[in-house]
């Protein structure tokens, strides 16, 4: 493969970049900066990144962020250096998994609809009333229970538990406690990525619903009734408890958020804090209790 075919790869992508350099360079595969292997393609995110003893007049092809330029023979200079290295990754090298149609020990019920190009991994449940939609997957041991609708071109890492009734209960004039049966379902949409051992509760009356686009790390917990707004991101550990709403494109750092706060959108909670307050959009809070900063 030449420079010149990631190029034209670039340009119908309709990515914004220069070039500087050979197109008919030779470009074998991709390496990290710190391990480069002769004649890939490799990332450069920052200047001071590049180790002391690199040859950089040996690298076939990099990756730069913009005004970290360096002297580099060819070099491809673009605002989204990772987004575009990454790309190039994925359309030029990846080989698809070797996941299956349907795995050994699976369980799916009669009830579930499953669209086109779906592969299921081993030893799974998906029992209720499901739908899966298209080129998604979803890895082993995943349990996927009740009222639950999950989008096209989803990932469902190992171990993901959708759909359980969440933590509630009534309590009488003694402190005994009854458990709520819950009644809604769980709506995750298109462009979701769940990754392993997260647990997501179906709403108690409506639905728990994570929106378009969201990346939710392993070992998340996403409580009965939550709203996650499109292109949200929760980091490793993230404990969202009941009835939260979260905007548009926030970030949560593995924080853990109480039952029926509101996060605005483009709202930045950093790692390992207790939310116990609304947060306003395009805000950033740090702590315990969480505090807003200004930066």
């Amino acid at each position: 493969m030449k420079i010149k075919d990631i190029l034209d790869w670039l340009d119908a992508q309709d990515r914004s970049y220069s070039f500087e350099g050979d197109e008919c360079q030779e470009v074998i595969g991709f390496s990290s900066l710190a391990n480069y292997k002769e004649g890939t393609v490799t990332w450069i995110k920052k200047r001071e990144n590049i180790p002391e003893n690199a040859d950089i007049q040996a690298i076939a092809l990099a990756i730069v962020q913009k005004n970290h330029e360096t002297n580099c023979p060819n070099q491809i200079i673009t605002e989204e250096s990772k987004a575009v290295f990454f790309g190039i990754i994925e359309h030029f090298f990846h080989q698809d998994s070797t996941l299956p149609k349907i795995g050994q020990g699976t369980y799916i019920s009669p009830e579930v609809v499953i669209g086109k190009n779906v592969k299921i991994g081993h030893n799974c449940v998906l029992d209720g009333k499901i739908v899966i939609g298209d080129n998604t997957q979803i890895y082993h041991n995943v349990t996927i229970i009740n009222k639950v609708t999950l989008g096209k071109n989803c990932m469902i890492q190992s171990g993901v538990n959708i759909g359980h009734d969440g933590f509630g209960y009534a309590e009488d004039d003694k402190h005994n406690k009854t458990m709520i049966k819950h009644y809604g379902g769980t709506h995750i949409g298109n462009n979701v990525y769940i990754g392993g051992n997260t647990y997501i509760e179906r709403g108690v009356l409506d639905n728990t619903v994570i929106s378009d686009g969201c990346k939710i790390d392993g070992n998340c917990t996403i409580g009965h009734n939550s709203f996650l707004g499109k292109h949200c991101s929760c980091v490793a550990g993230t404990i969202i408890l009941g009835s939260v709403q979260i905007g548009a494109r926030a970030y949560i750092a593995s924080a853990t958020i109480k039952n029926q706060i509101i996060v605005g959108e483009f709202a930045f909670v950093g790692m390992g804090a207790v939310v116990t307050k609304d947060v306003p959009p395009n805000d950033m809070v740090v702590g315990i209790p969480a505090k807003s900063i200004k930066i």
